[in-house]
Order: C-alpha cells, then sequence, then structure tokens
C-alpha cells in the first residue's frame, strides 16, 4: 500500500500539523506515505516543508498545490499528478484541503486510484459551493465529528458506509504536563499558588471574549487569586481585549501572552489551571482543546459546535450555556474545588491517550486505507 497525501498549502496554520503528524504516525505504522505540498511561501520560510524534514519526510514540491483555486496552476497541477498516477506510483491519493481535493479528482478518476479526503470542518461541508462535486469523486470520507458526518450525509446524501468519524489527534508525548517545560507563570508574573484560567484563541469579535470578560469580573471580585491567560493575537485585539479589560479594570488579573509557539506554547498551557473554549474558529476540530486535555486541563467548554463531543460534562471537564452567568459558576465550581478540577484533569489525559493519540489515529486511517482498497 502506497499513499500519496496532497495538502494545498504553504502556512503552518489550521490542520498543516495534524496532516504531516498523521504522515508521520502512518510510517510508523509501516506503511509507505509521501507528503506533497506547496513549495513556496513567498518571502516567508516554507515551515511545512521544513517541519517535514525536521521530521524525516521529505515532501514532494513538484506540484504548485495553490491554496485557493487557480485556473492555471491547477491546470499544471492536474497534467502533472495525473502523469504521476498513470505510472502506478500510489495506490491512494489522500486529501486534506478543499483546493488539492479539486486538484485530485480528474486524475484520480481517470487512473483509477481512489481519493480519501479527510475534513477538519467540526460541522460538516455547510459553506462550501463545489462540496456536492468534491464529495461526489470521494471513495471515502473521514469526519472530525459526528455532527459533520450527519450534515455532510443529510446534505449532500453521502453514503454512511463510506464515511467514519476519526477524531482529530495531538502529539501526546509533546503535550504531556510531567515534561519540563519553560515555566508559563513565572514568565507571565503570575503567583504559584493562584487559579490560573487559560484561553487560547484569535483575539477576534465573534471569539465572545466578552463573555470570558464579563464572568472572570465577577470571579476576581470573589476570588483575587484568580487570574487569566490569554494565548494569541489578532488584528482586533486593543477592541476586543485589551480595552474591555480596561474598563473592567483587570489590568491586574489578565495576561496576554500574544503568539507563542514550540516549547514555550507547551509551558504555557501547563501554567493553565482550566481551559476556556468559548466558541470554534477557523479550526473546525478544537485542536487546541484536545492539547488541553492531553496536558491533564479540564475544559471548560460553551456548548457550540461538536465541543461536547470533545469535553464530556462532569467526567473530563464541564459544559456550559454560553452566558457569563455560565461561565463564571463552572469556573467558581472549580475553583472552589481543586480536587475536582484535578480528577477531571487526570481523566482529560487518560480520555486524551485513548481517543486522541497519534498512533490511535493512524490506526483508523490505516483501517479506512484497507476497506477502501480491499472493499470485499
Amino acid at each position: 500500500m502506497k499513499a500519496l497525501h496532497l495538502f494545498s498549502n504553504c502556512k503552518w496554520t489550521g490542520p498543516a500539523e495534524p496532516a504531516l503528524n498523521l504522515c508521520v504516525a502512518l510510517r510508523r505504522l509501516g506503511l509507505d506515505v509521501d507528503f506533497a505540498c506547496a513549495p513556496h511561501a513567498g518571502r516567508s520560510i516554507n515551515k511545512i516543508v521544513e517541519t517535514a524534514r525536521d521530521r524525516g519526510i521529505e515532501p514532494r514540491l513538484e506540484l504548485h498545490l495553490s491554496k485557493h483555486r487557480h485556473l492555471i496552476k491547477n491546470w499544471i497541477d492536474r497534467r502533472s499528478l495525473a502523469s504521476i498516477l498513470q505510472s502506478g506510483a500510489y495506490d491512494l491519493v489522500h486529501c486534506h484541503l478543499d483546493n488539492d481535493h479539486r486538484i485530485a479528482l480528474r486524475p484520480c478518476a481517470k487512473a483509477g486510484v481512489p481519493l480519501v479526503r479527510s475534513s477538519y470542518q467540526g460541522a460538516g461541508f455547510r459553506a462550501l459551493r463545489d462540496a456536492a462535486t468534491l464529495l461526489d469523486g470521494a471513495a471515502f470520507l473521514i469526519e472530525s465529528s459526528q455532527i459533520a458526518a450527519d450534515y455532510d450525509a443529510r446534505a449532500y446524501g453521502f453514503p454512511t458506509e463510506r464515511m467514519r468519524v476519526v477524531p482529530g489527534a495531538v502529539d501526546t508525548e509533546r503535550f504531556d504536563t510531567t515534561r519540563q517545560v519553560p515555566d508559563g507563570r513565572r514568565w507571565m508574573g503570575i503567583p504559584h499558588d493562584a487559579f490560573v484560567v487559560g484561553i487560547v484563541a484569535r483575539l477576534q469579535a465573534h471569539r465572545h471574549y466578552e463573555v470570558l470578560f464579563q464572568a472572570l469580573r465577577r470571579l476576581v471580585d470573589e476570588r483575587p487569586n484568580v487570574h487569566t491567560i490569554i494565548v494569541g493575537r489578532g488584528t482586533k485585539q486593543q477592541q476586543v481585549g485589551k480595552a474591555p479589560v480596561k474598563n473592567l479594570g483587570l489590568e491586574r488579573n489578565v495576561h496576554f501572552a500574544g503568539f507563542i509557539e514550540g516549547e514555550n506554547y507547551v509551558g504555557m498551557l501547563k501554567a493553565f489551571d482550566v481551559k476556556v473554549f468559548l466558541v470554534p474558529g477557523s479550526d473546525g476540530a478544537c485542536r487546541a482543546v484536545r492539547e488541553a486535555m492531553a496536558m491533564a486541563k479540564p475544559v471548560i467548554a460553551a456548548d457550540r459546535g461538536m465541543l461536547r463531543e470533545i469535553v464530556h460534562h462532569g467526567r473530563t471537564g464541564l459544559i456550559f450555556d454560553g452566558s457569563a452567568d455560565g461561565l463564571h459558576d463552572a469556573l467558581g465550581r472549580l475553583a472552589d474545588d481543586r480536587a475536582q478540577m484535578r480528577a477531571l484533569g487526570r481523566a482529560a489525559r487518560e480520555y486524551a491517550l485513548a481517543n486522541y493519540a497519534l498512533d490511535v489515529q493512524a490506526r483508523a486511517v490505516r483501517d479506512v486505507y484497507q476497506s477502501v482498497l480491499n472493499p470485499n
């Protein structure tokens, strides 16, 4: 079995790391997997290419693989991919994004090579005009949530026997709270005995930061040792974040870490006592929730999208109704009961190891490949 993964982007955002991690994990299972991505990133370093090489994969770079539909580049890529597939080099093509799916449709059909598509849309293909065309040419659809699978089956008539929910995976060895990593609390000047609420999300209006700040104002009035770390940045960070924090008098209790990565990011997650997740963003599969769970952090999530499928209320975290009052009550419950907080965190780690580890995902995808190539 030899599979070619296509990733039509040059930016280290969204599903880039999950797609690359999947290839690494599949190789560890003994599968012959190649990874093709966009070769150029303008004047920036192509982090996808460099990270692939760091992780032992030399990417194929002969295709343009533009993020967006491009008439000429897509036409050239179809011709090149058709030549690759007609040579018999691959048994299967695995697409991760919309444009690489568009590029692969005709070459796969012409060469008789099945196309598998991973979707990172937590609610299904709801805003894609050519979704029906793309799905019609897919031999199998790997969904990130049951909500998405149900929607795509209902909206596009995609056969349920040709889809499977495979939860997004995270590197549970990297995201492990027992590892020695930079001290996020010391970096942010937060007392080690504080109750720390963390959030990882871009500072944009639709992320409902106003709900967080309203809940925090009440929480800090009742418990002065509550601190919050905001990991993320955005074009609206002044209006959405810093101005409201100042207006509410929360400057001493809310800390803006900005965009961080690498070991500093893991260290910042370790600094959290709990993680708040208010609404799915550009990463519909909500990878940041799984990362926190792997770090043994209970997640307090609003009841939106697929979040209830990831966080199990009262077992690995808490689900609230999305209101400031609901968030205040959930945070106060864990701030006052650290034993319950730690128990939820331990259960979250155990659940992540059993369901969100890379090898778990890779075995599920290997089973998909086998069912596609050997349907009987």
